[in-house]
C-alpha cells in the first residue's frame, strides 16, 4: 500500500499557508510562465495571452466554485444561497473548466479597457469588441501546457486526500494506507503514515495519470501541431481516465457524491467532453486540409509583419521585430 501523506500547514508569521492552496498557486505560476514563454516561440500576441488567463482564471475558479455548490452541494445552496460567494468553502474540477470555457467566451466578445489606474488598483470598464477575436489557437496554446500545472493542482488534493475513494483490499498497488496510523515514519514536517483501512485516494489516481499525460504531451513541445490538436488530445485522453475514477468514488454514504441517472455530475461532463474531443479531431483535420493556421489572427505585430512580407506585403520594420524575434538583433 501506499502511505498516508501528512503535509501540515505552514506557519509563516501571522500567516497560515495551506498546502492545497501553495500547490494550486504554484501550479498558476508555472502553467502562465510555460503558456507565455510558448507563445512568444510561437509568434503569439503575449499581451492578448494575458488578458486572455486573466479572464480564464477568474472565470474559471468562480465557476470552480458555484458549480461545486450547485451539483455536489444543492442542499447547501438552498439552505445557505449565499455559499455561493464563499469561494474558499471547495472547488470542482470540471466546474472550473467550465467557468474557464465560459470566460474565455467572453473574452471572445468583450474586453476590458483601463478608466483609472493606481499603484494598487486598476479601475476598468467592459465593453464589446469591435469584432470578436478567435478563442481556439490560445486555447490550444494553453492545453498543451495545462497537464503540468494540473500536476500540482492534483498533488494539493493528494496531500490534503480531498477525494478518499472507496475501500480496497491490503494487496492492491494504489491503494492509500487511511484509517489508523500503526506506523508513522517522519521526514522532517512531513509524515507517512500506514493506516489500516485501505481506500483509493482519487486525488492520487488522477496526479499519476497527469504527470504521464504532461510528459507526452511536452515531448511536442518542440513540433508544430495543427491548431487544435492539444485541445483534442486533452480531451480524448482524460475523459474517458476520468470517466473510469469516478466509479472508485465512495457510495452510500452522507459523504457520497451525488448520482444523477446513474453517474456523478464529472461523469455526465466526461461525456460532454468527450464529445468535444471528437469534434476537435475533425475541426484539425479541416485546418490541416485548409492550410490556413487560425492562430495567426493573435499573432505580435512583428510575426504579422513576417506574415504580410510573405504574402507580398511590405517588410518588418525594426520597430515591429523585437529582439526575442527570430531574426532579431
Amino acid at each position: 500500500m501506499i502511505p498516508y501523506i501528512y503535509v501540515p500547514d505552514l506557519k509563516v508569521g501571522p500567516l497560515t499557508l495551506h498546502p492545497f492552496g501553495l500547490l494550486v498557486a504554484t501550479g498558476v505560476i508555472i502553467g502562465t510562465w510555460l503558456a507565455t514563454g510558448r507563445a512568444r516561440k510561437r509568434g503569439l500576441d503575449v499581451d492578448k495571452l494575458n488578458s486572455f488567463i486573466t479572464w480564464m482564471l477568474v472565470a474559471g475558479f468562480l465557476g470552480g466554485h458555484m458549480l461545486d455548490e450547485i451539483f455536489y452541494h444543492p442542499q447547501e445552496v438552498i439552505k445557505r444561497p449565499w455559499s455561493l460567494l464563499l469561494l474558499w468553502e471547495g472547488l470542482s474540477s470540471f466546474g472550473g473548466f467550465v467557468g474557464a470555457l465560459i470566460g474565455v467566451v467572453l473574452w471572445r466578445y468583450f474586453e476590458a479597457e483601463p478608466v483609472l489606474r493606481t499603484p494598487f488598483f486598476t479601475l476598468s470598464k467592459f465593453k464589446r469588441r469591435p469584432e470578436p477575436m478567435p478563442i481556439m489557437p490560445f486555447c490550444d496554446l494553453i492545453l498543451s501546457v495545462f497537464p503540468v500545472a494540473w500536476v500540482f493542482g492534483r498533488s494539493g488534493c493528494t496531500v490534503v486526500h480531498d477525494h478518499p475513494g472507496m475501500a480496497a483490499t491490503p494487496d492492491t498497488l494504489l491503494a492509500v494506507a487511511y484509517g489508523r496510523a500503526e506506523r508513522i515514519e517522519h521526514f522532517g514536517p512531513i509524515d507517512l503514515r500506514y493506516g489500516n483501512h485501505p481506500q483509493f485516494d482519487l486525488g492520487l489516481l488522477e496526479l499519476l495519470f497527469t504527470i504521464i499525460l504532461a510528459s507526452m504531451l511536452a515531448l511536442t513541445w518542440r513540433k508544430k501541431l495543427p491548431t487544435g490538436s492539444y485541445i483534442a488530445a486533452v480531451a480524448l485522453s482524460y475523459a474517458p481516465v476520468r470517466f473510469a475514477m469516478d466509479f472508485l468514488r465512495i457510495k452510500d454514504s452522507d459523504s457520497a457524491d451525488p448520482r444523477y441517472g446513474g453517474f456523478t455530475p464529472a461523469q455526465w461532463a466526461c461525456i460532454g467532453l468527450f464529445c468535444l474531443g471528437v469534434v476537435m479531431v475533425l475541426r484539425v483535420m479541416q485546418i490541416t486540409r485548409s492550410g490556413v493556421d487560425p492562430q495567426d489572427k493573435l499573432a505580435a505585430p512583428w510575426r504579422l509583419a513576417q506574415l504580410a512580407e510573405a504574402a507580398g506585403g511590405s517588410p518588418p520594420t525594426e520597430d515591429e521585430a523585437p529582439a526575442s524575434a527570430p531574426g532579431a538583433t
